[in-house]
This record gives C-alpha cells, sequence and structure tokens, in this order.
C-alpha cells in the first residue's frame, strides 16, 4: 500500500469525523475489498494485488493477530497483499531479537555514529580524529588480547549516556502525534530522498500516513511498556533530525516508517535505527518476555530494497498458506531452487483452489459461523451476520462479507465488528 494510493484517500476523509464513535475498546471495521495498483518496486502497471479493511478502531491484540496473517497497516487502512498473484510477493518478516548479535560490519554502524556524537570522527574533516575523549583513550592503554563484551543495548546507549560530548543526542518515544516540526522533517525526506514532487506533500497526507493509527495507547502488565503506536523521535542539540514511526505490540515491535534529514545521510541512519529498534525490543523482553519479536514489515526476495531485511539474523519468513515460521534462509534456497517468487512449505501447497493463498474456503463457512460475526445495523445497535436481510438478498454484499471473513480468518472475525 503506497502512501499516496488516492484510492483510499476520499473513503478515509469521508469517514474521518466519525472515528471518535467507535472508542469504545473493540476492534471496528468497515471492508473496503480487493484492489490493483502499480507496483511501487518493479514498476508494473495493476500488478500489485491486495484486500483491504478501513479500522476505525483496533486492539493492539487484534492487530497482532493480524500481521501474523500477513497483513499490514498504513495509517488505519490494513491491506493484505495476495502473494500468488501479485508481480512481487510481499512475505512477513522477522527477527528474533533474543538470539540477535550485530555482525562486526553493523557494529561499525554504531560505533561510526557513536563516534560522531562523541566528537571522535568528522566526516567533514581532512584529519583522522577531531577530539579524543577519554574513553578513546583507554581504549589506547588496553593490552593485544583484551576482550570486551558490550550489548547491543549497551552499544546504542553509549551516545546518550557518555559525558562531554560534543554533540547532545536524545531518543524519545511517545505516542504518535503530528507537529509542525516533524511534518517539516517528513516534507524534507520526502522531497530530496524519494523525489516527491512538493505538490504532493501534505500536511494531512503526513497525517493519514504516519500519524494516524487505529489503535489506542493500552497498558501492559509492566508499568514499564504500553502498547499502541509511537514516535521515536532522534534530536541533536534539541533539533529534530530523524523520526522512527514503530507498533508496540504484544508480541513484538513492529517498524512502520522511518525519516531523517537528508544532511545527516553519512550517519547511515536507516540501518542505525534498525539497531535502535532491535535494543528496544530486547528492553521491553527483559519484563514481558513473550515481547521477543522486531517486525521489519515485508521481505520481497527480488528487490534489493526490500531483501537487505534478510542480513539480520535470526529472522524468519511467514509461510503464505498455513502462517507458520520458517527460516529465512529455508525459503530463499526453495525460492532459488524451484525459480519461483511464491513458495510455501505447506501440505497443501499443491491444492487447486479458486481464492487467494492463506484464505480460508469461502464454501466452508457455514450458518453457525456467521452467527457470531457482528454488524453495526443503526444507533449503535449490533446484529448477527446471519440475520442481516441484505446478506442474503445482494450478492455482492454477501459475497464482500465472506471475502473479509475468509481473509482474517474466523477467529478475528468472530471478535472484530464492521460497520
Amino acid at each position: 500500500m503506497s502512501k499516496d494510493d488516492n484510492s483510499t484517500k476520499d473513503h478515509e476523509e469521508s469517514m474521518s469525523e466519525e472515528e471518535n464513535e467507535f472508542d469504545i475498546g473493540y476492534s471496528i471495521i468497515s471492508v473496503s475489498g480487493p484492489s490493483k495498483h502499480n507496483c511501487g518496486y518493479c514498476k508494473g502497471e495493476d500488478t500489485s494485488i491486495s484486500f483491504g479493511i478501513w479500522a476505525h478502531a483496533l486492539t493492539c491484540n487484534d492487530y497482532q493477530d493480524l500481521i501474523d496473517r500477513g497483513w499490514r497497516r498504513s495509517g488505519k487502512y490494513l491491506y493484505k497483499p495476495d502473494l500468488e498473484k501479485s508481480c512481487c510477493p510481499q512475505y512477513t518478516i522477522r527477527l528474533d531479537t533474543t538470539k540477535f548479535a550485530p555482525s562486526k560490519s553493523q557494529k561499525k554502524i554504531i560505533h561510526k555514529f557513536n563516534r560522531y556524537i562523541i566528537g571522535s570522527w568528522d566526516p567533514h574533516s581532512t584529519e583522522k580524529t577531531t577530539k579524543t575523549n577519554s574513553k578513546e583513550s583507554k581504549k589506547e592503554k588496553r593490552p593485544d588480547n583484551y576482550v570486551q563484551i558490550q550489548s547491543l543495548q549497551d552499544m546504542v546507549n553509549e551516545s546518550e549516556i557518555t559525558s562531554d560530548n560534543k554533540y547532545e543526542f536524545k531518543s524519545e518515544l511517545e505516542p504518535s502525534s503530528f507537529t509542525k516540526e516533524k511534518f517539516k522533517l517528513y516534507a524534507k525526506y520526502q522531497a530530496s530522498v524519494h523525489h516527491d514532487e512538493e505538490e504532493d506533500i501534505s500536511e494531512a497526507g503526513f497525517k493519514r500516513f504516519l500519524v494516524d493509527s487505529p489503535m489506542k495507547i493500552e497498558s501492559s502488565n509492566n508499568d514499564q511498556v504500553r502498547f499502541g503506536s509511537f514516535h521515536q523521535k532522534y534530536t541533536l542539540n534539541g533539533k529534530l533530525f530523524a523520526l522512527a514511526v514503530i507498533d508496540i505490540l504484544p508480541k513484538c515491535v513492529s517498524s512502520v516508517y522511518f525519516i531523517y534529514d537528508p544532511d545527516y545521510s553519512f550517519l547511515g541512519l536507516g540501518k542505525y535505527s534498525v539497531f535502535k529498534e532491535i535494543s528496544l525490543v530486547q528492553k521491553y523482553n527483559e519484563s514481558i518476555s513473550t515481547l521477543r519479536y522486531y517486525y521489519m514489515g515485508f521481505y520481497i526476495h527480488t528487490c534489493p530494497k526490500m531483501n537487505y531485511k534478510g542480513q539480520y539474523q535470526p529472522s524468519d519468513l511467514l509461510d503464505p498458506l498455513d502462517y507458520s515460521w520458517h527460516p529465512i534462509e529455508e525459503f530463499k534456497e526453495k525460492m532459488d531452487r524451484e525459480e519461483k517468487n511464491f513458495v510455501s512449505f505447506s501440505n497443501s501447497s499443491n491444492k487447486k483452489r479458486d481464492y487467494p493463498a492463506g484464505w480460508i474456503d469461502p464454501t466452508s463457512i457455514t450458518k453457525d459461523d456467521l452467527e457470531h460475526i457482528f454488524i453495526f445495523i443503526d444507533q449503535g445497535r449490533i446484529a448477527p451476520l446471519k440475520y442481516i436481510v441484505q446478506f442474503e438478498s445482494s450478492s455482492k454484499f454477501r459475497r464482500t462479507m465472506l471475502d473479509y471473513i475468509c481473509s482474517v480468518g474466523l477467529e478475528l472475525a468472530r471478535k472484530m465488528f464492521i460497520t
């Protein structure tokens, strides 16, 4: 789902005034249905196929379950790609942060950032170093056989806790919100990095894409961890120079987007932010054992802009048929061996079907199932889908409702209200 997908804007704006009435602690959705749009990766026309819903309200638990079925959000719009029919299949990827150890090259990215903040490295200077602090001096006096054991959290936090730095760097987590400063950074990033035209960059678009969320802030069983949609601000001497948009969920931190000031591109901020977010999961895992994964969105095997995510190990990909997780190496080997971009480890992978991969067979939905799926009718009242006259009288409405149920699965369909 592209941030500037015009097919979604008018529908979203028409419902924006209704959002507050849905703040009741349940998930409430409207069905958008199937869509085709141009692929942002291979540039194919109408070759990216997905099924979408609008979330007026969404619990963090329900969104966790949705992304574990291959869904992803863009603002309040949620979409599930059709991996089998799309030109560039998008596999959900996750990293087990409890087993992650940065490689030597990955450590260099963190150390380069820290050296810049400390003042021992200046990319604009012709000299090798511009400043040597006490920590650097101590390193020079260590014996050749010295080995330092330093955790990822220690490394990424070093630039914030070290005193006498050249620059004051801070990272701060806050619920997603709009500010002029954030929009200004977004506009500069989109124009410089993605070459967006000025007329295509707006405050409304920024809010839709990176501020609006169907999830409210929820408490967890630990006072230090809250679930929901957040912004992680990066400031340098009090000035915002990078912003991470993330969702904190019961089992993971899910990366949504990252923007930065192009003037600081020499710091490799996109890669640095990955380590910052991995360390955040590791920190949360100390108090919530089930919160251990870092989701980086989608992995596309044939696209360098998306397959770099496989560099962070150990990572798994989500099977598009039975939603089981498998090591990325097994997926890559199978893709290369079979010379196909759509692969599955499911026993039913060779089964013929006339519905999208990973969906429930529509013919398996019973009347009893429909009695436990609810839809708003009027004045805040709900009724089982089974008793809605339109479900029997309109084949189009019936098909839309069945497509929705089959795409999210029965368990989620029973929990989320339709409007």
